[in-house]
C-alpha cells in the first residue's frame, strides 16, 4: 500500500510540474501568449460594448426618445443611405430622420434578426415594419402598412457610431404602401 501511495503520489507530482510550465518555453513564449490572450479579451469587450451600442440605439429609434444619443452617436456622423428629404448633417440628420420615420408610421418597430461585429463593423440583419398614418416629408399618409427586411452596417470610432450604409426593401416598401405598382400592376392612380 505505501509503495502505491508514493507512486500515485510521485505521478501527481510529474503532472503538476509539467502542467506547471510545459517543456521548451521560456519567457518570450509565456508573454507572447499572455498578450494574445489580452488582445482577444479586449477584442471580445470591444464587440460587446459595440453590440450593446447598437441595442440602445434600436430602442431609441423604436421609441422615437434620443435623450443622451450623443454618448452613443458621434457628433460629425455619416449616414451614407439618407433619406434625401433630410438635408442636416451629423447627428442631427439621425435625430431627423428619427423624427421622419414617426411622423409618417408612428407604429414604426425594428426588430433585430441577428447582429455581428468584426473589428471597428457591426452589422445587423432587421425586420421593419409600420403604418403610413402620417405625412412622409412631403407624400401624404396612404394608411397602408409595410412589412420589409433590412440591413445595416456601422463603423464605430472611439465607442461611437461614426457612420452607416444600409439597405431596405425599398421597392416592396413602396408597392406596400401604394406609391409604386408591383411588376405587371397599372401605376396608381391620382
Amino acid at each position: 500500500m505505501n509503495a502505491y501511495c508514493n507512486t500515485v503520489g510521485l505521478a501527481a507530482l510529474t503532472l503538476l510540474v509539467a502542467c506547471g510550465a510545459p517543456a521548451g518555453h521560456d519567457d518570450a513564449t509565456m508573454a507572447d501568449h499572455k498578450a494574445m490572450m489580452m488582445a482577444d479579451s479586449t477584442a471580445k469587450a470591444q464587440v460587446q460594448a459595440q453590440e450593446e451600442t447598437v441595442r440602445v440605439l434600436y430602442e431609441m429609434f423604436n421609441s422615437g426618445k434620443l435623450d443622451g444619443i450623443e454618448n452613443h452617436v458621434a457628433e460629425n456622423f455619416v449616414d451614407h443611405q439618407m433619406d434625401p428629404s433630410i438635408t442636416t448633417t451629423g447627428i442631427q440628420s439621425l435625430r431627423d430622420l428619427v423624427a421622419l420615420y414617426h411622423t409618417g408610421m408612428p407604429d414604426v418597430h425594428q426588430e433585430m434578426l441577428s447582429i455581428s461585429s468584426t473589428g471597428d463593423r457591426t452589422y445587423v440583419h432587421l425586420h421593419i415594419k409600420g403604418t403610413n398614418t402620417g405625412p412622409w416629408a412631403a407624400m401624404p399618409a396612404t394608411g397602408k402598412a409595410m412589412d420589409v427586411l433590412g440591413a445595416d452596417v456601422l463603423r464605430f470610432e472611439n465607442g461611437k457610431v461614426a457612420e452607416h450604409w444600409g439597405y431596405t426593401e425599398e421597392m416592396k416598401m413602396m408597392q406596400q404602401l401604394g406609391l409604386m405598382p408591383a411588376p405587371g400592376e397599372a401605376p396608381p392612380k391620382k
